[in-house]
């Protein structure tokens, strides 16, 4: 019976891995399309139509900047998903105000405690803030980077 109990467990984690996987080509594919097409950009003056990669014009920051291809710049939630955190401690209001259950009122009211502590220490330090509370924070915390004292 204790088989059984573990083996389930083993295949929760290889789902998540399956998961994390098929999220990883995905994106990395969708990298693929936007790049290459830019690398290799046919040039008026050059002969036979043979590809030539692109002048320095400009076009690279497209491909560099933070933006979806189909939807403009990536959403808080998007950037997660590639392993970026807030710096609560650096975070403009606006940045504050992308987190999940954050308002632009709790933003300011963040930034504005912020100001009076100097800095945020620790995640608790959050509670502080009025319209925080644990609920709030436990939702917020995955999308926050580390604090220096964790």
């Amino acid at each position: 019976m204790a088989n059984r109990g573990s083996r389930g467990s083993g295949g929760k984690r290889r789902a998540v891995l399956l998961l994390s996987l098929i999220l990883l080509v995905w994106n990395v594919l969708a990298t693929f399309q936007r790049v290459v097409p830019d690398w290799f950009s046919p040039s008026a003056d050059g002969a036979g139509g043979s590809p030539v990669l692109p002048s320095a014009s400009g076009d690279e920051t497209a491909v560099l900047s933070a933006e979806s291809p189909r939807s403009g710049p990536l959403t808080i939630r998007q950037k997660y998903l590639l392993g970026k955190r807030i710096d609560i401690n650096k975070a403009s209001p606006l940045e504050i105000s992308e987190l999940p259950g954050i308002s632009d009122k709790i933003a300011a009211a963040v930034v504005k405690e912020r100001d009076r502590l100097g800095r945020f220490r620790s995640s608790v330090d959050l509670l502080g803030v009025k319209g925080i509370k644990e609920k709030r924070l436990q939702k917020i915390l995955p999308f926050l980077a580390k604090m220096p004292n964790n």
